[in-house]
């Protein structure tokens, strides 16, 4: 019984450590839901409500690991609800991508 259990824990943490993680998708629309909200652009105050959010085009502009990503989302404050559209540009560093420039008027985005 002991031998079964112990290749249990090895198969446990074999698949909890070799998991994928977030692809480049799952991160921009992570980045817009928990950056947005926190007062750091203009025009989104802290506790905006973020929804909706639509990766559209995702473009390598060929400057220094450089990549364009446009989206639309729907933001809500104080109950009345907007649909807006920008653009992101990210910074590839390796296998991982940075958010470098939010297209906020105010970016924020140096963590």
């Amino acid at each position: 019984m002991k031998p079964v259990f112990i290749i249990l824990i090895i198969s446990a943490f074999y698949l909890i450590g070799c998991s994928p993680g977030k692809t480049f998708e799952e991160q921009i629309i992570n980045d817009l839901s928990t950056k947005l909200p926190t007062g750091t652009c203009d025009g989104y105050p802290k506790g905006t409500k973020i929804s909706n959010i639509k990766v559209g085009e995702i473009v390598d502009i060929g400057m220094d690991g450089m990549t364009d990503v446009s989206y639309t989302l729907t933001y809500e404050i104080n109950g009345v609800k907007k649909d807006t559209s920008s653009a992101m540009l990210y910074i590839k560093r390796g296998s991982k991508y940075v958010l470098a420039v939010m297209g906020c008027d105010s970016d924020v985005t140096n963590d």
